[in-house]
């Protein structure tokens, strides 16, 4: 990756095995980390480590990652399970109706297929927090628009490809909207501003436009 990072790659596919590792391997790097290692980057299958290279070689860094990486064990995903509450409705899910009309499929029963599984925080990336989420139903699979949305709002939630997410702040994006949470996500005035972290469990609860509004809609975003 240039002069100034390496990636550590574990495969191809999205997978609660592949991950074990991932998130193994980003332990032992940070339990061994050199002085000259500026981050540590996990993906899906991978692991970027981004280093000095005024400080290190890319020598010095091979030998270090043929050195730690044999001691990594995989990891679990954590034991924390977080519920996520969302109100699916057109209003703040336009793709939705024309989602669920594409898939041969009632609105109730694409929210049904939605909620029903336990995700896994796979990375934050993107926008500050947005977690990419694997465990998408395949009967939920879809591309991303051919032409994303200039403003996608913040808590917007969402499916592209075979992830599903959550916009954590208002931005530009392109996957296919379901509804909203009210769910603050991304709190940067907060000295833990992260609501998730890679590893957690996360199931989505539908909830009504009241509860909705009693939660805490933000209407800045």
């Amino acid at each position: 990756m240039g002069d100034s990072a390496f990636v550590v790659r574990f495969g191809e596919l999205i997978s609660p095995e592949l991950h074990a590792r991932v998130v193994g391997a980003l332990r032992a790097l940070d339990a061994a980390r050199e002085h000259w290692v500026v981050d540590l980057v996990p993906g899906y299958a991978s692991v970027m480590v981004i280093y000095d290279a005024v400080r290190a070689a890319p020598e010095d860094v091979q030998r270090w990652l043929e050195a730690t990486l044999p001691n990594a064990r995989p990891e679990p995903p954590s034991l924390r399970l977080i519920e996520v509450p969302v109100w699916y409705h057109p209003s703040v899910g336009p793709d939705l109706e024309p989602l669920a009309q594409e898939k041969g499929l009632s609105v109730e029963e694409l929210v049904a297929l939605h909620t029903a599984p336990e995700y896994l925080v796979y990375l934050l990336g993107f926008r500050p927090g947005f977690p990419f989420l694997g465990g998408l139903d395949p009967r939920l699979f879809s591309p991303r628009l051919a032409t994303p949305r200039t403003v996608v709002p913040a808590r917007s939630v969402g499916i592209g490809g075979q992830q599903t997410g959550i916009y954590p702040l208002r931005s530009p994006g392109g996957w296919r909207l379901l509804g909203r949470t009210p769910l603050r996500i991304f709190t940067p005035d907060e000295a833990l501003p992260f609501v998730l972290s890679v590893g957690d469990r996360l199931r989505f609860v539908s909830i009504t436009e009241e509860q909705y509004r009693e939660l805490g809609e933000g209407t800045s975003s």
